[in-house]
């Protein structure tokens, strides 16, 4: 191969690749939007970012229980349930409210169509870790699934 032919073979290799971290970030960047709008949404108490970030037709937080028996089974309560929930409790207090964080921990986007996002969400002084499920549905990023424990 000649050298012109290296040198056009390697530009397009890096064109392509450029075009792909491209996409890969603008992915990145839609999904922590959508993490970000389950965040404010949670803190605030704003029905209209949580029904932004979550599936509200079929997606669900998994909840582990106890039964009488000592037996730990899976519960899921359906994402339409919980923002109804979270949206009429009290409002946090300013002190919670000051003392809340939201710290993405990983991303990972595949093919622009699934993802995972692991958060450590800090809600005054709790602490919950999440790892939620995303699907692109109708070209958004929407949560479908989230399993998460109380940081100790």
């Amino acid at each position: 191969m000649s050298i012109n032919k290296k040198f056009s073979a390697g530009i397009f290799f890096l064109f392509c690749l450029t075009l792909s971290s491209q996409e890969k970030s603008k992915e990145t960047e839609l999904i922590t939007e959508t993490v970000e709008n389950y965040y404010y949404g949670y803190i605030h108490g704003d029905s209209e970012k949580l029904n932004q970030a979550f599936d509200t037709e079929n997606g669900a937080m998994k909840v582990i229980s106890t039964a009488d028996n000592g037996n730990e089974t899976v519960n899921n309560i359906y994402f339409k349930d919980l923002i109804t929930r979270w949206t009429s409790r009290d409002k946090f207090s300013r002190d919670v409210l000051e003392n809340s964080s939201l710290e993405i921990l990983e991303i990972d986007d595949v093919d622009g169509k699934i993802a995972s996002a692991r958060i450590r969400m800090k809600v005054g002084e709790t602490v919950y870790i999440d790892i939620l499920s995303l699907h692109k549905i109708n070209q958004q990023w929407k949560i479908t699934n989230k399993i998460f424990l109380v940081a100790e």
